[in-house]
């Protein structure tokens, strides 16, 4: 869905994690209002930060937009957010001055760890504006379906005291590695640098918590950069800090058309509805050429049940996504899981929104 430059709000937000994709970004900010677009350049800024751009749509008040952004943290990064001035999309923003009072916060609403309220005590959807899809989803500019961000109906109040696994404090490494491979093999890459564990923890999405016997060992490991560098995009002593929400989602794609069963159109499926971290090679090879699987990273707890509708040479092949119902644990846990029935997938095809994507018609 293409919306013209005058509804677009383009913002440039720096400090962004190392290994930040726009992916990442999206799902960061999307509970923010309507986003069209994210880009996350390759390049730093003259402060040596990563940064990029992200597009919404429909914004009613573009300084309380920012002013509500800027100090939301990825991760323990916290984000440093402005109108982009010289985007075309702003349309005459390139002058509005920049709110020193943006990073004020007080008592009220929260997202991603932050606290704060509007000035004038104004919801969200009162500053970004409503969705023109309605419907409670919105399609992003890669043609995603995301569902929109709605308040819980239900609330427990944690007592702020609260703290868990404080016993590891010193002892534990929090680390995201750099994908699914060396997470199933890490027990492996372990055993082979000589490296002594106390335990290791699986976490969700690509993250695990390594405990150490002593304080001594997990610092020493720490410092040993040129060991775990090719494992982790990122490596942090564990002191209670708040980590985001992300699980590995294994998808069953359901009714590929046997000439377009190809990992390329796969990994377009996938990328729907996440990061995709695997998805089948040898395709050629599959004993079962009706069902194929694919792992996505996602930032939401709910299952994933929909339909896809893939377009080729002016024809739709409509084909069904389900998510594994078991969870899925890595191998390097050395946990072992029961093996289930093949699960029938029963798809609920007539209230499934379908989704699109385009083949290109070389593929014969």
């Amino acid at each position: 869905m293409e919306h013209s430059l005058s509804k677009i709000t383009k913002l440039f937000v720096s400090n962004l994690p190392e290994g930040c994709t726009p992916w990442e970004l999206r799902k960061c900010l999307e509970g923010f209002g309507e986003i069209s677009g994210t880009y996350v350049a390759k390049k730093r800024d003259k402060e040596g930060c990563r940064f990029g751009f992200v597009s919404f749509i429909n914004v009613v008040d573009k300084k309380e937009l920012v002013k509500i952004i800027s100090g939301v943290r990825m991760g323990e990064n916290k984000l440093k957010v402005n109108i982009a001035r010289h985007a075309v999309e702003n349309c005459g923003l390139a002058d509005m001055p920049e709110d020193k009072s943006k990073n004020s916060k007080a008592a009220g609403q929260t997202y991603g760890g932050k606290s704060f309220q509007l000035r004038d005590a104004r919801s969200y959807s009162d500053v970004v504006g409503n969705s023109s899809g309605g419907g409670g989803t919105f399609r992003g500019h890669i043609g995603k379906m995301v569902e929109e961000a709605r308040e819980p109906s239900k609330y427990v109040v944690v007592p702020d005291k609260s703290g868990a696994f404080k016993s590891l404090f010193g002892l534990s490494l929090v680390g995201r590695v750099v994908d699914l491979e060396t997470l199933v093999d890490f027990d492996r890459l372990l055993s082979i640098a000589k490296v002594v564990v106390a335990n290791v923890q699986y976490l969700g999405g690509l993250s695990i918590l390594i405990s150490f016997h002593d304080e001594a060992s997990a610092n020493k490991f720490l410092e040993s950069k040129v060991v775990w560098g090719p494992w982790f995009s990122r490596l942090d002593p564990w002191k209670g800090q708040s980590l985001p929400l992300e699980r590995v989602a294994w998808l069953r794609l359901i009714g590929i058309p046997l000439h377009l069963f190809e990992t390329d159109v796969m990994v377009q499926v996938g990328e729907l509805f996440g990061k995709v971290l695997h998805a089948p090679k040898m395709v050629e090879e599959d004993l079962d050429l009706s069902v194929c699987s694919v792992a996505v990273l996602v930032g939401e707890a709910g299952r994933i049940s929909d339909a896809v509708s893939l377009r080729w040479n002016r024809k739709n092949y409509r084909i069904g996504v389900e998510e594994e119902q078991q969870v899925w644990i890595p191998d390097c846990l050395g946990v072992q899981v029961p093996t289930v029935a093949k699960l029938r997938c029963h798809l609920r095809w007539w209230i499934c929104s379908v989704r699109v994507v385009r083949v290109p018609k070389s593929r014969r």
